[in-house]
């Protein structure tokens, strides 16, 4: 098992290389990030966060979290969520997130440019957010109920 003092963070990897590539776990920006499968590009932005931008953060039981930002407030904190949640994260500082998705690379090979390529989406997950959300919630009301 290595120890504390030779793993490096994916802080210490963005600082040093600008960059990070690695594959996600976990279900939360379901279709477009795929578990285990795609590759994912992040890097340090060369210009400020806007909303739709999908972010790597760390949460506050330390966790890395990639989520796409709803929302950016007055006070310099930034609401996100899952595309795949029907809940929206807690408020953070902008200081907290250290990197953005830049593009990903799917299983067949295709590259999907977040910027260019993913967009609209973007712009319909934020802005129909609310909807989204109502609608799960239902969705999975009536499963439940479905199930006794």
């Amino acid at each position: 098992m290595p120890s504390k003092d030779n793993v490096t963070d994916f802080e210490s990897i963005l600082s040093k290389d600008g960059e990070l590539i690695f594959t996600s776990c976990g279900f939360s920006m379901y279709p477009l990030i795929r578990q285990r499968e795609d590759i994912l590009h992040i890097v340090k932005p060369s210009r400020p966060y806007k909303k739709q931008d999908v972010v790597l953060y760390k949460d506050r039981e330390h966790h890395y979290v990639l989520h796409r930002i709803i929302k950016i407030k007055k006070n310099n904190t930034v609401i996100l969520a899952g595309d795949n949640n029907p809940f929206l994260d807690y408020p953070i500082q902008m200081d907290c997130i250290l990197g953005l998705l830049e593009d990903i690379t799917k299983k067949d090979g295709k590259t999907i440019n977040m910027e260019k390529d993913n967009r609209f989406s973007g712009f319909l997950y934020v802005h129909f957010f609310y909807v989204k959300a109502l609608f799960m919630k239902t969705f999975r009301f009536m499963r439940r109920i479905g199930k006794r």
